[in-house]
């Protein structure tokens, strides 16, 4: 997230970033172009499930010894039957309209390169992650 995006109230919930995209979200809606809105919730939908099921996958594969709280009912098998279902649905996507698919995949490959360029090398320390997982190992000692 930018900067100003990323600044957290006192229960660290990062307030621009759900106040923003909501505004967002119900100035898009006043378009009447619900079906386009859609479609484009579900591109970056599908496209987050084929990513965390590649991840998924590629994890089982290179650290099957690692330690998992929790095991995926099937493992490779069921990660692999969702990833060819997300992969049908992207494809859907664009049967159903290929110039808002392609605007959408546009917007995503910026916001991509916008994070693979610019944003992860200038992180801000101190996420609520890294201080809950902190905390976690002052507790462990």
């Amino acid at each position: 997230l930018p900067t100003s995006l990323s600044l957290t109230n006192q229960n660290k919930a990062p307030y621009l970033a759900i106040i923003i995209p909501g505004i967002i979200g119900f100035l898009l809606s006043l378009t009447k172009e619900g079906d386009l809105l859609i479609l484009i919730a579900v591109f970056g939908a599908t496209i987050s499930y084929v990513l965390m099921m590649l991840s998924h996958i590629k994890l089982r594969l290179s650290r099957p010894l690692m330690y998992r709280p929790y095991k995926t009912p099937g493992g490779i098998f069921t990660s692999g039957i969702a990833l060819i279902l997300a992969a049908i649905a992207v494809i859907a996507g664009f049967l159903v309209n290929p110039k808002v698919w392609c605007i959408a995949a546009t917007i995503y490959v910026l916001f991509i390169g916008y994070f693979m360029f610019y944003s992860r090398h200038h992180l801000i320390q101190g996420t609520p992650e890294e201080e809950f997982a902190h905390l976690k190992s002052n507790e462990q000692e």
